[in-house]
């Protein structure tokens, strides 16, 4: 199949959706179908896929954090002009969020998949979707949603059937034999933080508990990856700020254990995905998005989002018996299977061909 992906994010700065669509394209490349991906910005695309930028991108304040979208009149003549190159699917995701997406949607010529991968209450996006092209969300011929409180919110807008299609990860990049980097040379036990600066990721929190961590473990450092935070080292806690995703698997293997502390607004959680891969129990909020992660796939535990006492709490636990460590990595490197790209894309086909017969019919 000749196969667009298309998403209203900038390619010029990753994040979750970008990296499932890089994920899903290599995988569909390496079976054989002809992919082009579609977005705005500029960047890199695995060998052998197609990029074509729909225009400039620009921030928007969305859903406690910054989406950066082209949002020009333009759009919706470069999408014309990008799809109609004889597509057996376009396969949109986010596929009402403002201008992009929704283009897609409204000028393909073929079959039409969207995957919803947001979560939250409610979403400004989606409400302003609905005024503006009410009747966008009937032209897809298929819907997924990425885990069941983004199939929750979607449906809150837009009703119908969704499957669900979790976030996939890539077992051959995230290993337990991955190449740790140099700037993680030293003693004491690693705890490690992946995201933006943005306070819907919960640092402040991990940052609180902390003080605590380190009384009771110690030589304990913190690493913190991520665009937004500032970079400075030395001492208990370092900041790394963006880190190139072809270094990032060497950090994930290289913790000893991994935290995530969102407070909210995450619908699956892939950084928990990547750290079981990579042979690294997790810490984690319970918030819906991952506590299905972690009740599938095993390898981490819960704590009660933005309680930095229940986090330093279990942080401290683990830190201190290696032996359960060593069960929860077990549990998360045969979990983490059920995420991976090899298995969920032949979903993602299966999906596909239904879309073409439907269209067709």
């Amino acid at each position: 199949m000749r196969v667009a992906l298309v998403s209203p994010y900038s390619w010029s700065h990753p994040g979750g959706v970008n990296n499932h669509i890089g994920g899903l394209g290599s995988e569909l490349l390496g079976r054989g179908h002809e992919i082009t991906i579609i977005a705005p910005g500029t960047g890199s695309t695995p060998e052998g896929i197609a990029f074509v930028s729909a225009g400039r991108p620009v921030p928007v304040p969305a859903n406690g954090s910054v989406a950066r979208l082209a949002l020009s009149p333009a759009v919706y003549r470069r999408m014309r002009r990008a799809l109609a190159g004889g597509f057996d699917v376009v396969h949109v995701h986010e596929p009402l969020v403002p201008m992009v997406s929704l283009c897609a949607v409204a000028t393909a010529t073929c079959a039409v998949v969207g995957t919803f991968h947001a979560a939250a209450e409610s979403s400004a996006l989606y409400s302003l979707a609905k005024v503006a092209l009410p009747r966008a969300h009937s032209r897809l011929d298929a819907r997924i949603a990425v885990s069941e409180p983004a199939r929750e919110l979607a449906s809150k807008y837009f009703p119908g059937e969704y499957e669900i299609i979790p976030n996939g990860v890539d077992l051959s990049r995230f290993s337990p034999a991955a190449e740790p980097p140099e700037r993680l040379e030293g003693e004491g036990p690693i705890v490690l933080f992946v995201g933006r600066g943005e306070r819907r990721k919960g640092l402040d929190v991990l940052l609180r508990a902390f003080g605590e961590v380190r009384a009771k473990v110690p030589g304990c450092r913190l690493v913190v990856i991520g665009e937004g935070h500032e970079r400075r080292g030395g001492g208990a806690v370092s900041c790394l700020g963006y880190v190139k995703n072809e270094e990032l698997p060497g950090y994930y293997a290289s913790a000893d254990v991994f935290c995530a502390p969102a407070l909210g607004g995450e619908s699956f959680g892939i950084v928990l995905a990547e750290s079981m891969a990579s042979g690294t129990p997790v810490v984690a909020s319970g918030i819906p998005g991952y506590s299905a992660v972690i009740g599938q796939a095993g390898g981490g535990v819960l704590f009660e989002a933005g309680d930095s006492e229940a986090l330093a709490g279990a942080l401290v636990e683990l830190l201190n018996d290696p032996v359960r460590r060593e069960e929860l990595t077990r549990l998360g490197l045969e979990g983490v299977k059920a995420f991976s790209w090899e298995s969920l894309t032949t979903r993602v086909e299966e999906v596909y061909e239904r879309a073409v017969r439907a269209q067709e019919s």
